[in-house]
Formats: structure tokens, C-alpha cells, sequence
């Protein structure tokens, strides 16, 4: 602050306008450098190295790094002891000078002029290429750990990347972007406790989506073939490290088509992200959490192949194989068991194929590593789903699981409004024994399904998690740019 005031007090505005040269990016003179060249430059300094007569600067901006040279020789004495006096690690300064290359061999710029652009009130937590150690500095402040470090600027840049690839194909492929409430009267689409809010005008309470499921199946209804989108959902669940209860995701849905369809498009569209994004098939997972807490060079990791085609199994198989579970054999009484065992709750009450799905989740999941379709899911797991063609009590679902996560989830829609209607009522008979996760029944859903929905695929995919198997990390909060956290107290 007394800095700042000097600067001042000298008739030196420490935030102007303007700058005073038109810059070159740092990227541009990195990859294309021409020694001898008079080029200008704006960044932020991460680091201030001192030594007599001559200093060093890191300068960075846009995730690029350049090193400035000041000498009192070139900038005059005054020049330079203004430099080395009022401009700091963190300040944002404009610089402009010749292109050359050290002794050492380092690219850089020596300086001719320099101006402040944003004077910094407060000194940076960590070093540049380090980041922040404090997690806790690292969640609530994510800009000061983006600023100083590389990989997790990276993380950011390879989500943003994977949204627009995403983009890219499904436009390719004949699908229009469309949008859907976020406020919305009845939520629905999903197994999960929404967030209430109050619309004053009207006087009532509505909620954040859970999922644009149901107003996705509208433009089918509508005569929109091909449609997506991509957003954030809201979920009031858990805090942790696989879930936050606002996250971005993918929601597809394609007329004429049913669960085969949109099995070979997840996996489709997957492959075409990681070579548009990663450039490869094959990525490194740590085989657990505390791996991503060893030095890189000690972890272990599974390597993942993205290499179809990727396994396919009923949800049954899977317990068989995994489990040792051959569920068909085992009575209800038996199921009961295993579910206290385990630990197992059901908040509706005894119903065996949410039974089932459970124990699935709890045995199973966490062993499916390699790119795997789970198919062929009990009726009771998701009333949006039509029976399958073949065992009606079962649906035509499927979920992909990659690195122990479910990363996809896709149904052969259901487009009877009467069985639709019935189902909704077995999901308020839940919903009063006290399954919060239950699905509320969307009388106005039923009514436009009424009018005709063609036979539909659908398709729900979780861009967060798909990231964090990208970029091989167990903690959603490192994809998400600003994780919900409990306020500190101040």
C-alpha cells in the first residue's frame, strides 16, 4: 500500500487505460522466435531475480512464459531503480524490447521501456510451476492456483477442449444444441434430491433441474430428431470426491433409434474426444487415491485403452463375475442378508431389484476399470425406461463405467404414456414411504407423450468425470473450476 501510494503521489496511474504498444503473445514468440526482433509484451512477473546491475523476470500470461532482462545499462539508472523499487512478483506490466537468447540458451527479451499495468496489493502463496500446497488456498482461491500452476491450468484447458470436441461431433453427426429450463415445476430425469427455490411473481416453489431429461424427450415429442445439450445439473446429495452438487453435463437424445444406437455413439463420441483433445487412446490412471499424493514418478497407475470396441455385460454377469453373485439363485430372504452385510440401505423399503442394483453398486463398480456397457438393469431401477424386448422384467439400459466410475447412463426410452403413467405412481408410492430420490409424477410429461414420442435413445453423460479420467485424478473438485465449498468464516 505505501508503494502504491508512491506511484501514485509520482502522477503514475498503477491501473491505466491502455497499454502504450500493441503486444505480441508470448505463445507467438515462444514457438516462432526471431532473434534481434523489437517486440512488446504484457504479462504477469511470477518471479523478480536481482543481481547488482542486471534482474530477471519471469513474465507470463495465457499459460506462456518468457523471461524479461533488465540492465541498468539499457533502462538508465532511474529506470532501473524504479524497476527494482516499486515493481513486484505478481505485478502486471507491459514490456518492450529485442528478442535474444541467453548464454545459457534461454529465450528472452531484453528490456528497452516498461510500464505498470496492475500494481498487486497482495504476495502470491506459492512458486510458479508449483502451485499452491494448502488445498483448502488451492479450492476457494482456484485463480492464485491456475496462476501458478501449469498442469492445473492444463486440467482447466482439457475440459474446456473435451466441451467443445464434444460440440463438434454431435454437429457433425446432424444434432441441433438446444436449451432447457433450469427453473423447472417438477424436476425429473433422475434418481436424486433437487434443489427448492421460490418464483415470487407466480407465488410458488420450483426447483433446479436435476436433469433436461424430460424437456429433451419434448422436442423429440415436437419433431426435433436429433437434439443435445450442455449444462449444469443441481443435485442437493453429497460433497465428495466423485460428486459436487453442481456439475456440467451431456444429455443426447435421437429419435428412431434405441440403447444399441446410442452404444456405439458414447463410444463414438468418447474416442473422437480423447484424439481430438488428448491425441491418444490410452491414458493413465493411479490405481488409487493416495497414488495421486506420491511424487508422479513413484505412482502407479492403471493404464485405460479407449480401443474398441470396449466390453460389453449384463448387469448379472457382472455380479457373477465380479461378485461370485449369481442373484437369479438367491432367494429374497438371502438378498435381505447380503444387504445388511454390507451396510446396504433402501429408503422405500425392500424391493429386489433395487436390491440388486445396489449390491451392484457396492461389489461391482469399483472393479470395472477398462471401458465396459453394463446392460440390461431391473424394471425398478429408473421408471423412463422401456421393458426389455425380451424379459420384461428388465429395461433396456445401460451405464458405462471407466476407471471404477460410472462416467454414462442410456435408456431405450419409454414412450407408452399409459405404462409411463403407471410407473410415476409406483414412484409416488416411494416417494411417501420416504425415498427422497424418487421421481415425482410430470403430469404435463405424460400428457405430451400422449400426443406420440417416436421410439427414442437417450443418452446422459457426465463431462466431469469423463475429464477426470483424462487427466487421471480421483477428485472431481480438480476438473470443476470453482467447487462448492462451506463458507469460511471470516
Amino acid at each position: 500500500m505505501k508503494k502504491l501510494k508512491e506511484i501514485r503521489e509520482q502522477g503514475i496511474n498503477p491501473y491505466p487505460h491502455y497499454l502504450d504498444h500493441v503486444v505480441t503473445p508470448i505463445r507467438d514468440i515462444v514457438e516462432w522466435p526471431r532473434v534481434g526482433v523489437s517486440v512488446s509484451v504484457a504479462g504477469r512477473m511470477l518471479s523478480k531475480r536481482v543481481h547488482g546491475g542486471l534482474a530477471f523476470v519471469d513474465l507470463v500470461d495465457d499459460g506462456w512464459k518468457i523471461q524479461l532482462v533488465f540492465r541498468k545499462n539499457v533502462l538508465g539508472k532511474e529506470r532501473f531503480k524504479w524497476f527494482i523499487k516499486y515493481l513486484d512478483r505478481g505485478d502486471i506490466i507491459e514490456a518492450t524490447g529485442t528478442v535474444f537468447y541467453t548464454l545459457r540458451g534461454e529465450l528472452s527479451i531484453e528490456v528497452k521501456d516498461y510500464k505498470l499495468l496492475a500494481k498487486s496489493l497482495r504476495p502470491l502463496p506459492g512458486k510458479y510451476g508449483h502451485g499452491v500446497k494448502d488445498p483448502e488456498v488451492r479450492y476457494r482461491k482456484r485463480y492464485l492456483d491456475v496462476m501458478l500452476s501449469p498442469k492445473s491450468r492444463r486440467i482447466l484447458e482439457i475440459k474446456f477442449n473435451t466441451i467443445k470436441a464434444i460440440r463438434e461431433f454431435l454437429w457433425s453427426k446432424g444434432f441441433i444444441e438446444v436449451e432447457t429450463p433450469i427453473l423447472q415445476p417438477i424436476y425429473g430425469g433422475a434418481a436424486a434430491r433437487p434443489f427448492k427455490t421460490w418464483i415470487w411473481a407466480i407465488d410458488e416453489e420450483w426447483y433446479l433441474r436435476i436433469s433436461p431429461e424430460l424437456y429433451l424427450k419434448r422436442y423429440i415429442i415436437a419433431g426435433f430428431n436429433k437434439v443435445f445439450e450442455i449444462g449444469k445439473q443441481f443435485r442437493n446429495e453429497d460433497i465428495d470426491v466423485k460428486h459436487n452438487p453442481e456439475f456440467t453435463m451431456i444429455e443426447i437424445y435421437e429419435a428412431y433409434a434405441d440403447y444399441n444406437d446410442m452404444m456405439k455413439l458414447t463410444e463414438e463420441l468418447i474416442i473422437y474426444v480423447l484424439r481430438k483433445v488428448l491425441g491418444t487412446l490410452k491414458v493413465k490412471f493411479p490405481i488409487s487415491p493416495e497414488e495421486e499424493l506420491k511424487k508422479e514418478e513413484e505412482r502407479k497407475y492403471y493404464e485405460i485403452s479407449f480401443e474398441p470396441p470396449w466390453s460389453k455385460m449384463t448387469l448379472k454377469e457382472a455380479l457373477k463375475k465380479h461378485a461370485d453373485l449369481d442373484v437369479d439363485s438367491l432367494s429374497d430372504k438371502e438378498i435381505q442378508e447380503m444387504l445388511k452385510e454390507f451396510d446396504v440401505q433402501i429408503p422405500s423399503g425392500y424391493n429386489r431389484g433395487l436390491a440388486i442394483a445396489k449390491l451392484f453398486d457396492k461389489l461391482v463398480e469399483k472393479n470395472l476399470i477398462q471401458p465396459t456397457f453394463i446392460l440390461n438393469h431391473p424394471k425398478e431401477t429408473t421408471p423412463l425406461c422401456k421393458l426389455h424386448r425380451n424379459n420384461p422384467d428388465l429395461i433396456e439400459r445401460f451405464e458405462l463405467y471407466i476407471a471404477g466410475m460410472e462416467l454414462a447412463n442410456a435408456y431405450t426410452e419409454l414412450n407408452d404414456p399409459l405404462l409411463q403413467r403407471r410407473f410415476f405412481e409406483e414412484e409416488e408410492t416411494r416417494m411417501k414411504k420416504g425415498d427422497e430420490e424418487a421421481h415425482p409424477y410430470d403430469w404435463d410429461f405424460v400428457e405430451a407423450l400422449e400426443y406420440g414420442m417416436p421410439p427414442t435413445g437417450g443418452l446422459g453423460l457426465g463431462v466431469d468425470r469423463l475429464v477426470m479420467i483424462m487427466v487421471g485424478t480421483y477428485s472431481i473438485k480438480e476438473v470443476i473450476p470453482f467447487p462448492i465449498l462451506k463458507r469460511e468464516e471470516k
